[in-house]
């Protein structure tokens, strides 16, 4: 083969990964609906009509706030696998399985007949997808224990597709998914309503808890701070207060949650011994807000026992978004009030140390991410002696989040840190100043 026809297959085999790139998803490795036009025509050669299924998992935001996109691609990849298997003997060999689209969260299922042979019609495809709902979702159930996220589960949206001489027929292939798919949604439309009414129920009764994580010096173990966590209600997809801000950002109601979740945490406090530092998470846009600064707020916080000098606005860095320098002012303005500001989920790039630089943080925290396998991860404790440094050099102070065991803790105070909070800490400190706490930091972070 000479080098022109070298350099030709190479081009050709570049532009035929880029175009299967394009149409076949790498988290399932299935293809688009275009790829298998084809087939699904011949499918409509010798039969009146295929039946459409659109199999999704309901609301993704509800795993993906939680617990991550990763554990979501998961989930979506074993409903995959399962119905390449059979799903159990539900499908007949005439089928087609295909993705909704490249990262996408839902499948498409093209089938000329059931499991017996017999032809598709309505009563037929409606029964499939109710023992295909039944069946995914026990795949699910042995995959991942999701408590009260009831937005997770398998939908079944169903339409027929029947040929036409004088219509496109690529165009109706895609007009039939449409319509299962539209035929899945519609409960999850109820259930974005009922979220949006709860929501408006616990803004207005201020339905949310507190409770405390004790920050420590890791050499003495002595209490330099308590955390606050805000959790919903219980038995609640607002139990986890990620996916309550989540519903409450797209209805613009953040805001309004970020006070009623404040005023608890100060009342909280009331309720026992006030600490030297309390740290309240907070949202990037919330530190614009003026009732920081009012009158009702300073005597809020004097009855609980504090000042604003004990108070820690904590936020994480990535709700700054892409210019930062916008809160330089705002936080300029509660300093000269005494709030100090602590950094949460720090990484470890260039964008960091500009954030570090603009605001100039009193603490810099960071979590579990850095810290599993710490005490066996040199690459792992060069990072954190590399925060370390961004912190000493910002005259901030480095917080390790997330801190479960002895050895974690011995590897960070060899690493430079010196102070830390998690369970290793124990739970009795913040339970017997508060009533309540946890010290561990269960999936969904702090409100």
């Amino acid at each position: 083969m000479s080098r022109r026809e070298r350099d030709d297959y190479h081009r050709l085999r570049t532009a035929f990964l880029r175009l299967r790139a394009a149409v076949r998803d790498p988290n399932t490795g299935l293809f688009g609906p275009a790829y298998h036009f084809d087939r699904i025509r011949a499918m409509l050669a010798d039969r009146p009509r295929v039946g459409v299924l659109w199999i999704s998992l309901g609301d993704c935001r509800l795993v993906e706030t939680v617990y991550g996109w990763e554990t979501y691609d998961r989930l979506i990849a074993r409903v995959a696998d399962a119905l390449v298997e059979g799903a159990g003997g539900l499908l007949s060999e005439e089928t087609i399985i295909a993705a909704a689209g490249v990262h996408a969260d839902a499948l498409g299922w093209f089938v000329a007949s059931t499991a017996e042979g017999d032809p598709v019609d309505g009563p037929a495809v409606e029964a499939l997808a109710a023992r295909l709902e039944e069946r995914l979702g026990e795949e699910l159930d042995r995959e991942i224990e999701l408590g009260v996220l009831e937005g997770l589960r398998v939908r079944v949206g169903v339409a027929l597709l029947t040929d036409h001489p004088f219509h496109r027929f690529e165009r109706r292939v895609l007009e039939a998914l449409d319509r299962a798919r539209t035929a899945a949604e519609r409960p999850l439309d109820a259930d974005r309503l009922g979220w949006l009414a709860e929501l408006h129920r616990v803004l207005r009764e201020r339905d949310v808890r507190c409770l405390f994580q004790p920050i420590v010096d890791l050499t003495s173990g002595e209490t330099v701070g308590l955390e606050a966590f805000i959790r919903g209600p219980e038995r609640s997809v607002f139990r986890w207060p990620r996916v309550m801000f989540s519903v409450g950002h797209d209805a613009g109601l953040a805001g309004d949650l970020d006070r009623v979740c404040r005023g608890r945490v100060i009342s909280s406090v009331g309720e026992g011994d006030p600490p030297a530092l309390l740290f309240v998470n907070t949202l990037a846009e919330s530190l614009l807000d003026p009732e920081w600064h009012d009158d009702g707020t300073l005597a809020a916080l004097a009855s609980a026992g504090l000042s604003p000098g004990r108070i820690v606005l904590e936020v994480a860095e990535s709700q700054f978004g892409s210019d930062p320098l916008e809160f330089v002012e705002p936080v300029r303005e509660l300093r000269t009030r005494g709030y100090r500001l602590s950094l949460d989920d720090i990484g470890s790039g260039p964008r960091t140390s500009a954030l570090v630089e603009a605001l100039r943080p009193d603490f810099i925290k960071f979590d579990m991410t850095l810290i599993r396998g710490l005490e066996a991860d040199s690459l792992r404790q060069e990072v954190v002696r590399s925060l370390v440094q961004l912190a000493r050099r910002a005259d901030a102070r480095l917080i390790a989040e997330r801190v479960e065991t002895a050895s974690e803790r011995e590897a960070l105070l060899a690493c430079g840190a010196r102070l830390g909070q998690g369970y290793l800490f124990g739970v009795e400190r913040a339970v017997r100043r508060h009533g309540a706490g946890s010290g561990a930091r269960p999936p969904g972070g702090a409100g």
